[in-house]
Parts: structure tokens; sequence; C-alpha cells
């Protein structure tokens, strides 16, 4: 068979498997591709792209007797090069990190190869000839009927047996172990040589088969434990918020009851001032009267009302603890907050952690900014609508901001030692494609939003 007759088999099998990659990535994370329909064009013009040019590097390699080097190095090296190029896919599709879409890509390529390897179990020869037709057209239906079958099989089992939502987690935790990533990398290579232990006692199909299973059974044992502890992590956090939360009512409501025994303490001498301006006729004066005492009442009870209320619509328990930690700071030291939340806020397409590392050093650097100043105000609005998640933080300024230089790992207006957040942040953001931020000095107000495209 001629190169062209390789490289139109390719673009079959190749097909095949970027379907499956798509699909298994969709019960993994849980989710469609972000913004599919209005990237449908570049979407299907990278897919377009992947198989036809692993179809085409495929045809090169087994032309040119790669896949026959010692030691299989050739099969090695492409699957390399197949992972790698499956996990830019994945990360122009879901916008997810290199790091989980090149474990997800690796996590494919095993089940991939399990499914091949347990199809061609009950294939009659462990070798075909493909310049032999009738080999060729057996070799077809495996792997073209039977193989696409069984991957079929796994999604669905995948999907039933909850290993997507374990994923998931795992995928969600801070920090993945070296270790454990190591391992998953190494799976061609190991693969390989725990295919050279155990021939000797087995056949060659029965081989593979074991390895795929072995390699396969251990990583999802990886991601079971990693997923397991990220989410007792999550409920002992779930279970900190909530007692926070539940303290921060009970402040609120011992603040609330103290301001009104010192309401119904003033109450007669306010009494006795109004009836007199009431026996004058000033009309004006009872009106500024009531108005100020309204203003006071509203001030430390209504404030504070208002802001157990807007914070009940944050739902990510992550960030509704970051709030109210710094919301409870802003309180010590007397910094009057006001937060809005515009409409409920369940999720982001960004890691939760980065979320809060990202909110929490703006939040810092209003603080920073109007700690010890006169009237010291900070205002927090979050806003989830018409596809973007948005956070806007607002802050007096009492300094001089030069906005060529505050991106600058150590600039900073409140002397030396200082000017590492915004930086940080930075970086935070060159992560994502869909992070975006605003920064600003409006009317005398510092402004920082930053924007979440979901």
């Amino acid at each position: 068979m001629g190169f062209l007759g390789f490289f139109y088999t390719n673009l079959v099998g190749i097909s095949i498997s970027t379907f499956f990659v798509l699909w298994t990535s969709m019960v993994l994370f849980g989710r469609k591709p972000y913004h599919a329909k209005e990237r449908m064009n570049k979407i299907i013009f990278f897919t377009i792209l992947l198989i036809a040019g692993f179809a085409f590097l495929g045809a090169v390699f087994y032309k040119c007797g790669i896949f026959y080097w010692k030691n299989n190095i050739g099969g090695i090296l492409f699957s390399y090069i197949g992972m790698a190029g499956s996990a830019c896919y994945l990360r122009f599709l879901y916008g997810e990190s290199l790091k989980v879409s090149w474990v997800l890509a690796i996590f494919l390529q095993m089940l991939e190869e399990f499914a091949n390897n347990f199809t061609f179990l009950f294939a009659p020869k462990g070798i075909f000839h493909l310049d032999i037709l009738s080999e060729r057209l057996l070799y077809f239906f495996f792997m073209y009927l039977m193989t696409p079958l069984v991957q079929a099989f796994l999604v669905w089992l995948l999907y039933r047996s909850g290993v997507g939502k374990l994923f998931g987690q795992w995928m969600e935790r801070e920090k993945i172990g070296f270790a454990s990533l190591f391992f998953i990398e190494l799976y061609p290579i190991l693969s390989q040589v725990l295919y050279w232990l155990i021939q000797e006692s087995e056949g060659a199909g029965q081989t593979n088969g074991a390895v795929s299973v072995a390699y396969l059974l251990v990583v999802l044992l990886i991601f079971s434990y990693g997923g397991r502890e990220e989410m007792s992590r999550k409920q002992l956090e779930a279970q900190r918020v909530s007692l926070q939360q539940q303290n921060t009512y009970i402040e609120t409501l011992e603040g609330l009851q103290q301001e009104m025994r010192r309401f119904r303490h003033d109450y007669k001498n306010m009494m006795s001032g109004i009836y007199f301006q009431v026996k004058e006729g000033d009309l004006e004066s009872i009106q500024n009267f009531i108005q100020g005492m309204t203003e006071d009442f509203d001030l430390q009870v209504g404030g504070q009302i208002r802001r157990l209320t807007q914070l009940g619509n944050v739902h990510m328990l992550e960030v509704k603890g970051l709030l109210l930690c710094k919301l409870q700071e802003m309180q010590k030291d007397k910094i009057d907050c006001e937060l809005e939340v515009l409409r409920p806020l369940d999720r982001t397409r960004v890691r939760v952690t980065d979320l809060c590392r990202c909110l929490g050093i703006l939040i810092d650097n209003a603080m920073d900014e109007v700690r010890g100043k006169e009237e010291p105000w900070v205002h927090i609005m979050v806003s989830s609508q018409e596809g973007y998640t948005t956070f806007r933080i607002k802050n007096k300024l009492y300094s001089q901001v030069d906005f060529h230089r505050i991106w600058q790992q150590g600039y900073s207006t409140r002397g030396a030692d200082r000017g590492v957040g915004l930086a940080s942040y930075r970086n935070i953001l060159k992560r994502y494609e869909n992070m975006f931020h605003f920064t600003a000095i409006q009317d005398g107000y510092f402004v920082q939003e930053l924007k979440i495209q979901e």
C-alpha cells in the first residue's frame, strides 16, 4: 500500500480518535467546549488540521520505518507527539491549564490503547500484513468498528461510575503531586517496560491487555485518591465557612441588639428635642433631625444587614469565605465597605484558588490605600450575567499612581518591600485566555475590574 493509502487509512482512524477525545473530555470536564457556537468555524478548522496533520505524520513514520525502530522507540515517540497535540487541542477547546490538558490527553491515550488491546485480543492474528487485502480488511474491521464500540462502552462506564466527578475534583487541587504527575507522564515508556517484563509468561496480545489494565487501574486510583482528598478538603472548607458565617451573623445580631439599646436609651432625649421643635413649628429642623437620626441608624444597622443579604447571593464557598474575612477585617479597621452581588454567583470557569488569589490581591490593595485615612471607603461589586462574571473593586484614591509601573514587581505607592500583589495578579491572568482586567482612575476613585468570560 502506497503513502496515500496509509494517509487515507490514518484519516479514518484519527478521525475516530478525535471524536473519542471530544466525547470523553466532555464527560470528564462535565461541560461542552466554551463558546462552541461562536467559535465553531475555528473548532472545525483546528479539528481538521489536527486529523490531517497526524494522519500525514503517521504515514511518514510508517513508510520511513520509524515504527520498527528497536525497543519500540518510534511508537513511543509518536505517542508523545500525539498526546502533546491532544493536550494543545483540549486547551484550545476548554481553556484549561496546559498541565490539566496534558494529564487528560495522557489519560485518553490510555483509554484508547486499552480499547485497542482489548479488541485485538479476539483477533485471530496478533500481527497484520496490511499489504495483503484480506488481512487489511480484517484489521479495518477490528480497528474501525470493534474498537470504537469498546471506546463507546468505556465512555458510558466512565459516566456511570462517576470518574468524571473524581477527575474534576482532582483537577481542582491547588497542587498536583509531582510523583503522581511524573508517573502518569511516563505511561508510554513504563507500559513498554511492563510489556517486556511479563512478555515471557504471556502471549503478546494478552501482555498488551494486561499492561493497559494495570496502568489504567493505577491512574484511576490516583484520580480517586486525589479527588476524594479534594472533596474532603472542600467539605472542611465548607464547614469552616459555615461556622465563620454563623459567627458573623451572631456578632451582627449582637451589634444590632446593642444599637437598639442605644437608641432606646436615647429615645426620650430625642423625643424631647423633637417636642420643642414641634412646639415652635420649626418643620425644617424636625425634618433634618429625623433625617439625621435615620441616617445614623441606617449607617450602623442597615449597612450590616445589607452586606449579609448580599453575601447570601455568593454560593461559591471559597469566594464567600474570602469576602467574609475581608469584611471582618475592614470592620475592625473601621473601613466602610459596600458589597453588591447583583445576581447569584454559582461558579466560574476559572480555578477557584486562582480566583481567590486575584480577588484577595485587589481587595487588599484597596484596603491598604484607604486604611487610616479620612472617611475610608471600599466598594465591591459582583455581577454574573450575559456570559460574563465581573468583579469590580473601587476605593478612594489618596496617592498618585503611575500606570506605567503598577504592574512591575516591587513598585508600590506605600513604600519599600511592597508591590508584589499586582505583579502576581497579572501572572495569574496570563494563564487564562478568558480573564480580562480593567484599571482606571475615575473622579478620584481607583477602579479595578476583573471580567471572566464564561
